[in-house]
């Protein structure tokens, strides 16, 4: 689209990012800087209504990469993902462009003005060259959403406010196209029904499953999938592999206790607004002082009800699904 680039935001300068703002793994930009940026962005693009987009990018499969290679050889998956992002940024006419590494195996790229068009053929060119590369060991791919900036012009609020929706808009997207098998780029929510479950996900992390087993059932019966964690530090693995609807979690479970998990959930800006469930046979004063203190806002003594706690998690979804 027609716009005076000169004018754009300064984009972050991606090898001198200062050590507060850049990844120490890939080197490039943090998450720290990219919601700085997409704001400003976002702004200047609805204001000239010049369209820009942010793509998300999953590099798919990353536990099985790890259980094979170990951490030492998904860090490698991660480093050759962010080399391919580089190379592509330094392409002519993309000076603008920034590429940063978000969370786990998440990454962003945001192109401050393009048409939709332009942006889904920098999404699937992103995914062919990876799925070429030859940095690893291995044939990597990668799942993509993509948000256009003009979706949400005519939307209320404020630029961060709404940058956020973009965002979550774009990790949404991309996890249509992880549903979907992976090395795809998606560009539009309604592209859910394809032959991927279009049911939403909730995490159960619970270091006895066998004793929430009917609330899984019950869960199931509602048309809602159900994936089941037996510690905290497994369960925040499969927030990084796909993000849930909604999380229910046991206060005492092993490695990483309820009250951690939820402080991990909201110290990253993609995880923090998931609804959070507290469960435990040891509610009392204390824990739910605990509670209180990470935002815990539904905290349920064991046994549970089930018909109370399925009422609770089929209105979260229905009201964070619209």
């Amino acid at each position: 689209m027609a716009a005076d680039a000169s004018s754009l935001p300064e984009p972050p300068p991606q090898a001198q990012a200062g050590r507060l703002f850049r990844d120490p793994l890939t080197l490039l930009p943090n998450e720290h800087l990219f919601h700085h940026r997409l704001p400003e962005e976002f702004e200047w693009a609805r204001d000239r209504e010049a369209n820009g987009a942010l793509l998300v990018l999953k590099l798919d499969r990353i536990l099985e990469i790890n259980a094979a290679h170990g951490r030492s050889g998904g860090d490698e998956a991660l480093r050759a993902m962010a080399s391919v992002l580089e190379r592509y940024r330094a392409g002519q006419g993309r000076e603008s462009h920034s590429a940063v590494r978000l969370s786990g195996p998440l990454f962003g790229y945001s192109i401050p003005t393009c048409s939709a068009p332009e942006a889904k053929a920098a999404a699937d060119e992103i995914r062919r060259l990876v799925q070429q590369s030859q940095l690893y060991v291995g044939q990597l791919t990668v799942s993509v959403g993509v948000v256009n900036y003009y979706e949400l012009f005519m939307e209320n609020g404020t630029r961060e406010s709404l940058a956020l929706r973009i965002e979550q808009t774009a990790v949404h997207r991309m996890g249509i196209a992880e549903r979907q098998g992976g090395n795809t780029v998606c560009d539009a929510s309604d592209t859910e029904a394809g032959p991927a479950s279009a049911h939403p996900l909730v995490l159960l992390v619970d270091p006895d499953p066998q004793s929430m087993e009917l609330l899984v059932r019950a869960l199931r019966a509602a048309e809602i999938d159900v994936r089941v964690c037996e510690d905290g530090e497994s369960a925040v693995a499969a927030v990084q592999e796909a993000v849930p609807r909604a999380i229910i979690c046991e206060a005492m479970c092993p490695r990483i206790n309820g009250f951690s998990v939820r402080e991990q959930m909201r110290a990253n800006s993609l995880w923090n607004a998931i609804p959070f469930i507290l469960v435990s046979h040891r509610k009392n004063d204390d824990m739910i002082r605990k509670a209180v203190e990470v935002d815990i806002r539904h905290f349920f003594r064991k046994p549970v009800n089930l018909t109370e706690v399925v009422g609770l998690v089929v209105n979260i979804l229905r009201s964070v699904m619209g």
